[in-house]
């Protein structure tokens, strides 16, 4: 499970959805990677580990984790997870149309936190995934499955005291300012320019897109700062500063505290603990370091 890197993980000239399965006895050491991560639990037991703490798992549940999120699991128990692996280039090109079903806007800006599946919802997922470690068509047919089950688990966020996407398409306004932001994350944007271009307010647009996606506008301008920065780290050597100027941020000092907003730690310190292993011999990326605790958990005595 410890592959970081997207050419580990994708075959060249295929589509880049890949699903894998994995039973899991013992503590998996936390990693990253550089595409989007779905994970469906079927069975067992776990405690998810990542930048936003520490989430229980029992069967039915859905973590998304996109790219630069960390993640490991701890207190296994005969956990049986599986994983869907996908390059985000294909929620802006083969699949973009998803975008504007407003549950599964949402699932993919709601990184790391847990979903749950329905009875029903579960039952269809598992008779997708094991399909989806063959070709293309039934990887996309698994993973349609699972977007459309977790997306529908967000029917219970207002009882989590969120609000809820509702129920009519996103708003076209919200679409438009997502391509842009994809499209050129280091542009000095503002939500005026992203409002002038969809012709709509600024307070409008702020709004929408917030209620929507879950997420400000500026937010998560930063959020795809932080996983292009994220990405270089542990696949380049270039100097912290000179990553944090070619994604958009300018001053060290504000690049560090918006990449730890995400992350929950230090650019260097991404680094030194997910950076992938030299090339040579091709080792698995991000296999775990003998001694090295998994974040946010305390080291054993």
């Amino acid at each position: 499970m410890h592959r970081v890197r997207r050419d580990d993980v994708f075959t060249p000239d295929r589509p880049p959805v890949v699903a894998e399965r994995h039973e899991l006895a013992a503590d998996n050491s936390a990693h990253s990677h550089d595409f989007l991560e779905l994970a469906v639990v079927t069975r067992g037991t776990a405690t998810h580990v990542s930048a936003i703490g520490d989430q229980g798992l029992s069967r039915g549940s859905v973590t998304l984790l996109r790219p630069g999120d960390w993640h490991g699991y701890r207190d296994c128990r005969r956990l049986v997870v599986h994983n869907v692996y996908v390059g985000p280039e294909v929620f802006q090109r083969e699949l973009a149309w998803l975008r504007a079903e407003p549950h599964i806007g949402r699932l993919l800006h709601r990184s790391g936190h847990v979903s749950r599946l329905d009875d029903g919802a579960l039952a269809v997922v598992e008779a997708a995934l094991p399909a989806a470690v063959g070709g293309h068509i039934t990887r996309v047919g698994a993973l349609l499955c699972l977007l459309g089950g977790a997306a529908a688990s967000l029917a219970t966020l207002a009882s989590l005291g969120e609000p809820a996407a509702g129920n009519a398409g996103t708003h076209p306004a919200v679409l438009l300012a997502v391509r842009e932001l994809e499209g050129d994350p280091r542009r000095d944007w503002s939500v005026d320019d992203l409002a002038a271009l969809a012709r709509v307010s600024a307070a409008h647009l702020a709004r929408t897109f917030t209620a929507q996606l879950g997420i400000s506008p500026m937010a998560y301008l930063n959020r795809l700062r932080a996983e292009r920065a994220a990405a270089l780290l542990i696949e380049t050597d270039l100097p912290v500063a000179a990553i944090g100027r070619q994604v958009g941020w300018s001053d060290p000092n504000y690049a560090s505290r918006r990449f730890r907003q995400f992350f929950a730690m230090s650019p260097s310190a991404y680094r030194s603990r997910f950076s992938a292993p030299a090339i040579p011999g091709r080792p698995i990326p991000g296999r775990p370091i003998p001694g090295r605790p998994i974040p946010g958990r305390p080291p054993a005595r």
